[in-house]
This record gives structure tokens, C-alpha cells and sequence, in this order.
């Protein structure tokens, strides 16, 4: 439905919440506000993950050292998801928005000069506090602001904007790093996403919304003794920490002998990601055919058949095992994170808060230990600890407890 045909009442309610005049268009200035929180949030986060080999070699540390530029941002954003879900009951969400897009905007443009590898692991790891307050709280804002009408199309905008964020910080940084450095690659992508944090403060809408997001430690408690949500918390964990274990240490072997693909070449791998886009639309239409069980079974069959694919030498089964992969994270992510909001009876937006505390946990933890792997024996290893991760999710997927009844709209990996 248009915003033209929504009810008067409902077009007043939507600019009452939001501070808007009933003329103007609420509804197009929060999705251009999220549509700037996706992108930048998830180029940013994921940015240096295209140019580990290049700072390994830079700072003479090892694969698994490089890692942890990525590691340290997702678990800062971790970490950070409850306590900025907090704070905004305490000040309202756009203001803690405002917040968390100012501060990041600043690391962003700050970090990648910090002199030594340490202190950019530790700069990493603010970043990434700072960027939880963008994902923690977008849909949240959105569903309180938004004429219910207008809901789902505008939680498909900001979902898209995160996958063009998770694609482009990725790609984007290798070639002019390939010219002018890492450091500088990174400050200039940051200049940009600083840009896109300043708009998204100007069209955050003001307002406190309606309800608390985190009303009491007991709601929490409830979810943690659940172990229908527990099994959903280390699906999504051990399903993102296989995939960024694959994409942290795959441009090591494609770098290297037999290969010696350039930099600019292997950042083209995360093209892949686009598998990973389609397969998160596909997850609703496939729960529908299949059910939820039967989904979850496939996106982990997907992904280890990937996984073995990549063993391969021929460049091309590398490259349709990674799609492989990078498709089963998407569907199981999709389903996954939706059945923790069908099956929350109450606290629904602390359940889904505490799967992403598990999801980015997952993705710090595994991709860590994909070094590790990788240190002891290349990517046969890498591959080895991605089928043990995946098998482990097989297992969860396969107990009764973790059938649901829908799949709701996800945000991107």
C-alpha cells in the first residue's frame, strides 16, 4: 500500500511520533535515514576483511593477528548490543542513534592511522561498540515510527542497504589500496561513511519512541533458559563464524602458489555475497514449501558441500563452493533469526537482541580461530573446522525444540 491511500489518522499518528509536519513525507525520510545506517554500518565493519593480506604483511603478523581487525569489531558490536538497547529506553532510540553514528563517523576516519597493529585492534574494537547502537536499534525505531502500513517495505530497504554495505566496504577498499595503501584505502572509505553518518543524524526522526527495549534482566534470564532459543542463538553463531572463517583466509591460498591471484582479483570472491543476498529472499518462500527444520537442514548441507568444493584446486569449484556457502549463511540466518521472533512469547526484541549477540560472538570467536587453523595446515584445516562448525548446526536444526511458526524480515550478514 502507498503512503497515499493510508488513512488520515494514520498519516497524523506517523508525523506526530516523528515531529513532522502530516504534509511532508516521514515515511521516505526514515528509510533514506536506515538505508545510510545499512550501508554505513556494514562497509565499515567489514572493510578491512579484502585487505588482511596485505596488513598482515604491512605489520609482520600472522594470518590469524590480521583477523582479529575484523574479530575485535564484531565483538565490540556484541557486546555493545544490550547496553546500547538500554540506553535508548533512557534517552530514546534516534537520539542513541545520533550518538552511535557521530562516534562511529569520527573512528571512522580516525582509526586507520593509529600507529601500530595493537592499537588498531583496539580502535577496531571501539568501532565496533559504536556501531552496535546502528543494527541494535534501526528496527526497533522502525516499527515504532512508521505507519504499520509501510513496515515491511521499509524493513526490505534497510535490509538491502546492508548487503550493498556489506559488498561495497569490501570491494571498494582493495583497489585503491593496491595504489595507495591500506591506511589510506581505509581513511578514504571512512570519509565516505562519516559523510553517509552525518546524513543519517540529520534524518533520524526526534522522539523517544513508545515502549522500553530492555524492561529487566528477568526477560533475559527467560531467554537463556529457553532451549529452543539457545539452539537458535548457536545456529546463527556457528553458521556466520564457518562463513567468516572462509572469507578472512581464502585470499591467503589465492594470493599464494599455485594461484597468485592479485589483490584486486580476489576481492572479486565476495561477489558471492550475491548468492547470499537471493538465498535470504528465497528463505521465506522455501519455509513455506519445506517448513523450518527442513530449510535449516539445507542451508547447512549447503554450506558443507561448499565447503568441500573448496578443497578443490580447479579455480572454479573454489569459487561455486564459496557461493555455495555464502547461500547456506544467508537462508540459515534468514530462518534462524526468525523463528527466535516467532517462538519469544514475551520480550520478543531482547531475544532477537540476544541472537545477535550470539551471531556477531560467532562471527569474532570463529573467524579468530580460522587462523589458528590456517597457521596449522592451510585451508585443508580451514575447511576441516568449517564442516565441524556445520555439522554442529546440523545437530541443533535436527532437535525437535527449533521448529517455529513464520520467518520474519532479517537484517544481512
Amino acid at each position: 500500500m502507498s503512503a497515499t491511500h493510508l488513512t488520515e489518522q494514520d498519516t497524523r499518528a506517523a508525523a506526530a511520533l516523528q515531529n513532522t509536519p502530516p504534509t511532508g513525507n516521514p515515511d521516505r525520510r526514515l528509510s533514506a535515514a536506515l538505508w545510510c545506517a545499512g550501508v554505513a554500518t556494514f562497509a565499515l565493519m567489514y572493510a578491512p576483511q579484502g585487505l588482511l593480506t596485505q596488513i598482515g604483511h604491512d605489520a609482520s603478523v600472522s594470518p590469524a593477528q590480521a583477523s582479529l581487525l575484523v574479530s575485535a569489531a564484531t565483538l565490540g558490536l556484541a557486546l555493545s548490543v544490550l547496553p546500547w538497547a538500554r540506553f535508548s529506553d533512557r534517552v530514546g532510540r534516534p537520539t542513541a542513534m545520533r550518538y552511535a553514528a557521530a562516534t562511529a563517523g569520527l573512528l571512522a576516519v580516525a582509526v586507520p592511522w593509529l600507529p601500530t597493529f595493537d592499537a588498531l585492534v583496539a580502535g577496531r574494537f571501539v568501532q565496533g561498540v559504536a556501531l552496535g547502537g546502528l543494527p541494535a536499534l534501526a528496527m526497533t525505531l522502525l516499527h515504532e515510527v512508521a505507519v504499520p502500513a509501510r513496515t515491511t517495505a521499509l524493513a526490505g530497504s534497510y535490509v538491502a542497504a546492508t548487503s550493498l554495505g556489506g559488498l561495497s566496504g569490501r570491494l571498494l577498499v582493495v583497489p585503491v589500496a593496491d595504489h595507495l595503501g591500506w591506511r589510506p584505502a581505509l581513511a578514504i572509505l571512512g570519509v565516505g561513511l562519516a559523510i553517509l553518518m552525518t546524513i543519517l543524524i540529520v534524518l533520524l526522526p526526534t522522539g523517544r519512541g513508545r515502549r522500553a527495549l530492555v524492561p529487566s534482566a528477568g526477560i533475559l534470564a527467560i531467554h537463556l533458559r529457553d532451549t529452543r532459543l539457545l539452539a537458535l542463538f548457536g545456529i546463527g553463531a556457528l553458521l556466520v563464524g564457518g562463513m567468516v572463517a572462509v572469507f578472512n583466509y581464502l585470499p591467503f591460498r589465492l594470493e599464494a602458489a599455485p594461484y597468485h591471484l592479485a589483490p584486486t582479483v580476489v576481492s572479486l570472491i565476495f561477489l558471492a555475497y550475491l548468492a547470499g543476498t537471493a538465498g535470504s529472499r528465497a528463505a521465506g518462500w522455501m519455509v513455506g514449501q519445506l517448513g523450518h527444520r527442513t530449510v535449516l537442514m539445507l542451508a547447512c548441507t549447503f554450506m558443507a558441500g561448499g565447503t568441500v568444493l573448496s578443497v578443490a584446486g580447479p579455480l572454479v569449484l573454489i569459487l561455486l563452493g564459496v557461493a555455495a556457502i555464502t547461500a547456506g549463511l544467508f537462508v540459515g540466518h534468514a530462518v534462524a533469526s526468525g523463528m527466535v521472533g516467532a517462538h519469544a512469547k514475551t520480550g520478543r526484541a531482547q531475544a532477537t537482541a540476544l541472537y545477535n549477540v550470539s551471531y556477531y560472538a560467532g562471527s569474532s570467536l570463529f573467524g579468530w580461530v580460522g587462523g589458528i587453523a590456517w597457521a596449522s595446515g592451510q585451508w585443508l584445516y580451514v575447511a576441516a573446522l568449517v564442516l565441524v562448525l556445520t555439522a554442529l548446526a546440523l545437530v541443533l536444526a535436527l532437535l525437535p525444540s527449533t521448529t517455529a511458526r513464520r520467518v520474519v524480515a532479517v537484517e544481512s550478514y
